[in-house]
C-alpha cells in the first residue's frame, strides 16, 4: 500500500542504513590510502561509535514499526489519518477554491485525452485561461474521478479553439491509481474494502469490520463541504455526493456482513450518528440505513436476531 510504503518513520530507518554502509565505504578506503593522521584515525573512531549506536537505535525501532505494519489495526490507523487529512483539506476548500455547481450544467464538453483516474485539478490555471478568453468552466471530473476519452472533464461556455481545448485539459493530471491527497472517497472506499475482507468466510472477523465503522463515524462525522471564500469565481465544481460517500465505506460490509447481527447493529449504530450529528448526510444515512436492514432481512435466518437489529433501526424514517 503508498501509505505503508511512504511512511516517513520506514524511509528514515532505510536512510540510515544506506548512509552508515556508505561511511563505513569511505572510512575503509581512507584508511586504506592512509589520508588520515593519528589524530585523523582517533576522530573516525569516535565517529565510528557514533554511527554504530544510530544504527542500532533505527534497527530496533524498525523492528518495532515491522511488526506493527503486521497487523490490521495499523493499516486502519494510517488510511484514517490519510483520509482526515483529505476531509480537512476539503473542509478548507469544498469545491476546490471555485463556486459549486447547481443543477444540470451546460456548455461544450472538453473529455480527457487518455484514460485515468484524475489525481490534480489546476484550478488557478483553469481561471487564468477562463478570464484570458472570457469563459465559464464547469468541472466534472473531480480528483477521484476515472476520466475517459468518452467523459468531459468540464463543460465549457464559451468559444474555445483546439488549442484552447488542449490547455484546458492540460490543466487535469491522469495517473493509473488514485491518491489520498485530494481525494477523501479513495480513503472510505479503502476502509470499505478493508472492511469487506473481514466478512469474508475465510477470515470472518466481525472484529475489524466493527472497527472500520467506528472509524468511518469519527470521518463521516467531520465531513463538511460548506461554503467558504471563492477564489475562483469562474469555476464551478460538482459537490459530492452523501449517498456515493457512505455506499463507498459501508456498502461492502453491509452487503458481505449482512448475516453478522453484531456488525449490522453497528453499523445501524454508526449511521443514526451520522444522521444526527452530520445534517449534511441525514438523508443519505435514512436512505441507506432502509436498505442495510432489507439486505439483513433477506439474509438473517434467526428471528432474534431480526427483531433485536430491529430495535436498534426503529430510528429510520419511514418517509
Amino acid at each position: 500500500m503508498p501509505l505503508i510504503a511512504g511512511d516517513q518513520r520506514a524511509q528514515t530507518s532505510i536512510s540510515v542504513f544506506i548512509g552508515a554502509f556508505l561511511f563505513s565505504i569511505v572510512g575503509i578506503i581512507g584508511l586504506s590510502v592512509g589520508i588520515y593522521s593519528e589524530a585523523g584515525r582517533l576522530f573516525l573512531f569516535v565517529v565510528t561509535l557514533g554511527v554504530v549506536v544510530l544504527v542500532v537505535t533505527s534497527l530496533i525501532r524498525w523492528i518495532g514499526q515491522i511488526s506493527a505494519i503486521g497487523r490490521v489495526g495499523y493499516t486502519i490507523s494510517a488510511v484514517e489519518t490519510a483520509t482526515r487529512g483529505a476531509i480537512e483539506t476539503m473542509a478548507e476548500f469544498p469545491f476546490l477554491g471555485g463556486q459549486r455547481l447547481e443543477g444540470e450544467p451546460a456548455g461544450e464538453p472538453i473529455p480527457a485525452p487518455h484514460s485515468g483516474y484524475v489525481q490534480h485539478c489546476d484550478l488557478p490555471g483553469l481561471q487564468k485561461l477562463a478570464e484570458e478568453h472570457d469563459l465559464q468552466i464547469n468541472v466534472m471530473a473531480r480528483p477521484g474521478t476515472y476520466a475517459t476519452p468518452v467523459k468531459p472533464l468540464m463543460l465549457v461556455e464559451g468559444a474555445a479553439d483546439e488549442e484552447l481545448r488542449e490547455r484546458l485539459s492540460a490543466c487535469f493530471v491522469l495517473g493509473e491509481n488514485r491518491t489520498f491527497d485530494s481525494d477523501p472517497r479513495f480513503g472510505m472506499i479503502v476502509l470499505g474494502e478493508i472492511g469487506d475482507k473481514a466478512m469474508s468466510a475465510g477470515i470472518n472477523d466481525p472484529g475489524t469490520g466493527i472497527v472500520v465503522i467506528d472509524t468511518a463515524t469519527r470521518l463521516l462525522v467531520e465531513w463538511t463541504e460548506e461554503p467558504v471564500e471563492v477564489r475562483h469565481d469562474r469555476i464551478f465544481v460538482r459537490p459530492i455526493r452523501p449517498a456515493d460517500v457512505l455506499e463507498d465505506v459501508y456498502r461492502p460490509t453491509a452487503r458481505d456482513g449482512a448475516a453478522i447481527v453484531e456488525v449490522m447493529i453497528r453499523l445501524m449504530k454508526s449511521l443514526e450518528t451520522v444522521a444526527e450529528c452530520n445534517p449534511a448526510f441525514t438523508r443519505a444515512a435514512h436512505d441507506f440505513a432502509r436498505v442495510t436492514l432489507r439486505r439483513a432481512e433477506a439474509a438473517m435466518t434467526l428471528d432474534d436476531d431480526l427483531a433485536t437489529l430491529k430495535a436498534v433501526a426503529d430510528w429510520i424514517r419511514t418517509d
